[in-house]
């Protein structure tokens, strides 16, 4: 009985019992073990689809904002140079209508980090539409000294955001 009573000015007031906002510093959605074929030329271009969005999925069935922050890849064999970087997104759902985004657009300054090439994002666009739709579609266009023979890399696309929980009485 006390219970009720309790509850009844919490009902009364409007109040929601459970009101939750965080911040989240990054999360990435990463491919790993990706097998990228070797170039002759100076140019490799490799799409691939990210299913596993993890708990990311749960997040954004919340009222959330995200955004994307930036992009790594950790080559398992290493970068000799890289002189231009592309990345762009999109929906992987077959009934989106989500235009691709580009998200990296590096040209003359992606100095990889001995194995790893870390770059910012360019846009401060929503990708909440994009996580929403269960699957990522990741374009890689890298230019430079790459590889001859197939490597292998793992892939981080990486995002910023709030997520907001609310639980009304």
């Amino acid at each position: 009985m006390k219970l009720g009573l309790l509850a009844l000015p919490l009902v009364l007031t409007g109040c929601p019992l459970l009101d939750i906002e965080a911040e989240v510093s990054e999360v990435c959605v990463t491919y790993a073990n990706l097998e990228i074929e070797g170039v002759t030329g100076d140019r490799v271009q490799h799409s691939f689809t990210a299913d596993d969005l993890g708990a990311l999925q749960t997040f954004v069935e919340q009222d959330a904002e995200l955004a994307f922050t930036r992009v790594a890849i950790r080559a398992h064999a290493g970068f000799s140079r890289v002189d231009a970087a592309h990345v762009s997104v999109a929906s992987g759902a077959p009934e989106s209508t989500l235009p691709t985004m580009s998200i990296v657009d590096c040209e003359g300054d992606c100095l990889p980090d001995g194995t790893t090439l870390s770059l910012p994002a360019d846009t401060q666009q929503s990708a909440i539409e994009y996580v929403r739709s269960g699957s990522l579609v990741v374009d890689l266009d890298l230019r430079g000294q790459l590889p001859a023979e197939a490597w292998t890399a793992d892939v981080d696309v990486c995002m910023t955001g709030k997520f907001r929980y609310t639980l009304e009485p």
